[in-house]
């Protein structure tokens, strides 16, 4: 590696010691930094096909927005957990050091998380596109009133949902919006889609399942003020009659990681703070 991208909060305190740590300590090591404010995406876009790795120096929400930007150049991304959850982060500032010098002499991985397409089509015609590292949603805006969204999976139709929403989200997005409705959590390795309604009224489907290369379309029968909302940061409004398309994406994530497969199992157990029931 030899240029390597560092993605700072420009807002926080913790965010901005660490970067100039980072920089530091890459420098000294002989690499090329250029460092990015997590609030210049335009920027972060330009700089990415020259970038060999980028360092993520925030929250998830730091890391979507990274994604969003440097996915489509094969950049792999190495998360530095200054958020709350921190589920795809890979390392604490604590252990940033000994990370970077792992990576520098090549004792890692490349994990590949799958990605999802989304086109909003209105009459026919596809006004918005864009890619989801977590999900999509179809749901209800600042009205109160839910929405009635029909489902087809390859063609067939599934079930109508009068919802809060509807959730399209891939084994990334599996442990955020989805598990908050009551979603399954899928391993992050599997290729599949999870389709989960958000508070269904009078529904048995709660959550379905179906395989990575699945088209769904979600059809939004009724609603008032309805939004469709991507990775939880980009927001287009909906009007009845409006069809959100989902596909499989051609670009996959990819983040760096030091622990074996079996690191998303602990980190289900830390983050979530669920009880540790191991008998041993």
């Amino acid at each position: 590696m030899r240029r390597v991208g560092i993605l700072y909060q420009p807002q926080r305190a913790d965010s901005l010691r660490l970067v100039q740590d980072v920089a530091d300590l890459l420098d000294r090591r002989g690499l090329e930094i250029r460092r990015v404010s997590a609030e210049d995406e335009a920027g972060l876009r330009q700089a990415a096909p020259a970038l060999d790795l980028l360092v993520t120096l925030g929250g998830d929400g730091t890391i979507v927005s990274a994604v969003r930007a440097v996915a489509a150049h094969g950049v792999p991304i190495l998360g530095v957990n200054l958020g709350r959850l921190g589920f795809l982060a890979e390392v604490e500032p604590a252990q940033l050091a000994e990370a970077l010098s792992a990576l520098l002499e090549g004792r890692y991985m490349v994990e590949e998380r799958m990605m999802l397409r989304a086109a909003l089509h209105r009459q026919g015609q596809a006004i918005l596109e864009a890619e989801a590292i977590n999900d999509l949603v179809v749901g209800r805006g600042r009205a109160s009133r839910t929405v009635r969204v029909a489902v087809d999976v390859d063609g067939h139709y599934v079930a109508t949902y009068v919802a809060d929403g509807v959730i399209i989200s891939t084994p990334t997005g599996s442990t955020a919006y989805s598990l908050a409705a009551g979603g399954p959590v899928l391993a992050p390795e599997l290729r599949c889609i999870a389709i989960t309604p958000v508070a269904a009224h009078l529904s048995a489907l709660r959550a379905l399942v179906i395989p990575a290369q699945s088209r769904v379309c979600l059809r939004l029968l009724k609603a008032q003020e309805a939004m469709l909302t991507v990775d939880g940061q980009l927001d287009a409004e909906l009007h009845a009659g409006d069809e959100v398309h989902s596909t499989i994406s051609q670009t996959t994530a990819k983040f760096i990681r030091f622990g074996n497969k079996g690191y998303f199992y602990e980190t289900i157990l830390r983050r979530l703070r669920w009880p540790d029931r191991n008998p041993d």
